[in-house]
């Protein structure tokens, strides 16, 4: 496997290029920009975010934090890790290119059964470990089930596709049972399982009992939470139901949870020092989104929450950023593979920080204009991309400040030999 640090600029070099796609297709809302198609744009700025973001830090942080030192040096992960970053930027060419055309659909499936490799191989050098069986490991499992399960709503999108069905009820479902088990079940288990791994390796005691409560609870609650989407084109009381024990069982995990690390808090902030603020905010989101949740099992807040455009994208994004980035971003700082304890890189953070804040905050905003029928904010559309594009620009300053290695620590050779040539030519004068 590459160097940790190295693999995690890669993963937020991949976040960066999805932020910039992100506030084009803001600026789409104030001018139309010639040539490009929105919902081509739209597709490889989820999918590299997806993919080349939250998968690749997932990856390098279960190989570093998961697997013994000899298992990490296998050519294998490193094979995966560059075929992977391949696929990637395939979908980056060929997303606004052609959107859901043949070499779309290539990468994105090369992505997809390399996934499934990295899963096999991966989980088959974990059962070796002293500490597969450690709670950690459970929530490991489980990450893995739920990133397979979600893939299989892609496979039904070729039968879907070739019957004609694009815009249906079920291709509709198809997108929205994915993206549930990649959010809630992929990406939430895997985040879970890195900060229990972490509580575990500062030898901390817990019950049990309590823990497998709070798994089996999160986990039933992943499966029932799907049925909103299907009441959303199927209106079926016992459904809206199911999805509303769901919901409650969520909240119920979600206190256990927030027990666990409030109770602690104390070792958790001393472990990850100044990384304990990104992590708080994750908390926060994650916090905020199981409060959304609960709220939705009310029918009319749940017409307005699937209907209303801001709400959906303020939803996904309090995800995506607020909890799994914010996480991804301190876990990596603690572990030292991300500095930001410089001006440069902090000025960085800071920025991608208030620009996810602002941008969140007028989505929301607006949602609740739109649903009192008050219209729209002033110049919201110039607002928004304005707020948004601090995000882009932070990261561009944390990934080309000096204390993450000088972008990728490719110019450091390059600096080194012109001051070596410099001293040569003085002392030839």
């Amino acid at each position: 496997m590459l160097k940790p640090a190295f693999g995690i600029r890669i993963a937020l070099l991949n976040l960066l290029i999805a932020a910039f796609l992100g506030v084009t297709l803001r600026f789409i809302f104030i001018h139309e920009i010639p040539g490009i198609d929105f919902m081509k744009i739209l597709h490889a700025h989820s999918h590299i975010a997806m993919l080349g973001w939250v998968f690749v830090a997932i990856y390098v942080h279960y190989i570093e934090g998961f697997l013994l030192p000899p298992q990490r040096k296998s050519s294998f992960y490193r094979m995966v890790f560059w075929l992977n970053q391949l696929a990637v930027m395939g979908m980056l060419v060929a997303f606004p290119l052609q959107g859901y055309g043949g070499w779309a659909i290539f990468f994105s499936t090369a992505q997809m059964i390399l996934s499934y490799f990295f899963a096999y191989r991966f989980l088959k050098d974990f059962r070796k470990t002293p500490h597969h069986g450690q709670f950690s490991g459970l929530l490991v499992k489980a990450s893995f089930f739920w990133m397979i399960l979600s893939t299989l709503s892609l496979w039904a999108m070729g039968p879907i596709m070739a019957l004609q069905l694009k815009g249906s009820a079920l291709y509709y479902m198809s997108v929205q049972f994915y993206l549930h088990f990649q959010f809630n079940g992929w990406f939430l288990f895997a985040i879970l399982a890195l900060i229990f791994r972490e509580m575990e390796n500062l030898g901390l005691r817990f019950v049990r009992g309590k823990l497998l409560w709070f798994f089996y609870l999160l986990s039933i609650s992943c499966l029932l939470t799907f049925l909103l989407a299907v009441t959303w084109s199927n209106p079926v009381k016992i459904l809206f139901w199911l999805n509303s024990a769901g919901v409650l069982l969520q909240f119920a995990a979600s206190a256990l949870l927030i027990e666990v690390i409030w109770r602690n808090r104390a070792s958790l902030k001393q472990k990850f020092g100044q990384a304990s603020g990104m992590l708080t905010i994750s908390l926060l989101a994650f916090v905020l989104k199981v409060l959304i949740q609960t709220v939705v099992i009310i029918p009319y807040i749940a017409t307005i929450a699937y209907t209303i455009r801001n709400f959906v994208l303020g939803f996904i994004h309090l995800i995506l950023l607020g909890v799994v980035t914010h996480f991804m971003l301190g876990i990596s700082m603690q572990k030292g593979w991300l500095v930001v304890a410089a001006r440069r890189p902090r000025l960085g953070m800071f920025l991608f920080q208030a620009g996810f804040i602002g941008s969140e905050s007028l989505l929301f905003l607006q949602g609740i204009l739109l649903w009192a029928k008050l219209g729209f904010l002033p110049y919201y559309h110039e607002m928004l991309f304005t707020i948004s594009a601090f995000m882009p620009v932070g990261l561009a300053i944390v990934l080309t400040a000096g204390s993450t290695g000088n972008f990728f620590g490719f110019f450091r050779p390059v600096k080194g030999w012109m001051a070596l040539a410099k001293n040569q030519e003085e002392r030839s004068q």
